[in-house]
C-alpha cells in the first residue's frame, strides 16, 4: 500500500479526520435521537431519513447516526477491507473499537453531522455506509469523511450520502467543503471529481491531496 507519514497515521484513525478542530472539552453529549424525523440548521430544514430502492430490489436507509448504532458501525469497520481501512485510516490493521465508535455519535448539530446507510436484516440494521463532516472554528468550512462497504459500492450510495452532506452543510450556511485524500486512493479522487471538487496537492506533499468544493 505504501507508507503513510506517522503524524498522519494516528491523525485518519479519529473518527472523521476534521475531529481535531473541535476541543474535547466542546462536546456537551451524545445525540441518541438521529434515526429519523427532520433536523433543524439555521433556517433550513433536512428531511430524514431518506429511503430508496435500487435497480436490484435492495432497499436502503440514510438516516443520522445514533448511540445505538455504535455495534453495527463497529461491525462496519472491522468488516472493510484492508485497503479501504488503510484508505479511511492510513492503517489497513485499524480497529475501531467501541471507544471510538462511541466519539463518533457525540456530534452535536453546531460541531457538524454524521450520517450512516443501513440495510435492514432480522437481526437488525446493517451499516454499509458512513459520512460524516466536521464544522471547522471560522463556522464557513467543514471538512468531510465518507466510506462504503466494498460489497455495496457501485449501489449508489456514496452518491447518496455525499448529497445529504452537500445539503445540510449548506442549511448551516457552510460555504466550503473540504477533505484530505491519500494520493493513491485513485477511486476516492475520482468519486469527489465527479461532485466538481478541485483537487490539489497538500502542503505537507503530493502523498496527500486536498479535494474542495464550493457550496
Amino acid at each position: 500500500m505504501g507508507s503513510t507519514p506517522t503524524s498522519f497515521r494516528h491523525y485518519f484513525r479519529i473518527f472523521g479526520v476534521g475531529d481535531r478542530a473541535v476541543p474535547d472539552a466542546y462536546v456537551q453529549g451524545i445525540n441518541a435521537s438521529g434515526s429519523s424525523g427532520a433536523i433543524q440548521y439555521g433556517k433550513a430544514i433536512v428531511e430524514l431519513p431518506r429511503i430508496w430502492k435500487t435497480d436490484d430490489g435492495s432497499l436502503f436507509t440514510l438516516r443520522q447516526l445514533a448511540e445505538s448504532d455504535v455495534p453495527a458501525l463497529t461491525a462496519f469497520i472491522r468488516g472493510l477491507s484492508f485497503a479501504a481501512r488503510y484508505f479511511r485510516f492510513g492503517d489497513a490493521d485499524y480497529d475501531p473499537g467501541e471507544d471510538n465508535a462511541l466519539r463518533a455519535c457525540m456530534l452535536g448539530p453546531e460541531q457538524g453531522l454524521h450520517l450512516i446507510v443501513v440495510t435492514h436484516q432480522a437481526d437488525g440494521d446493517t451499516v454499509i455506509g458512513s459520512a460524516r463532516y466536521v464544522t471547522q472554528p471560522d463556522k464557513t468550512r467543514c471538512e468531510f469523511v465518507i466510506v462504503v462497504a466494498d460489497h455495496w459500492k457501485h449501489h449508489g450510495v456514496g452518491h447518496q450520502l455525499m448529497g445529504a452532506l452537500f445539503d445540510s452543510a449548506k442549511s448551516q450556511g457552510i460555504h466550503t467543503m473540504y477533505g484530505r485524500i491519500l494520493e493513491s486512493n485513485r477511486d476516492m479522487i475520482e468519486f469527489v471529481r465527479g461532485f466538481g471538487f478541485d483537487v490539489v496537492d497538500s502542503p505537507q506533499g503530493n502523498w496527500l491531496q486536498i479535494a474542495t468544493i464550493k457550496l
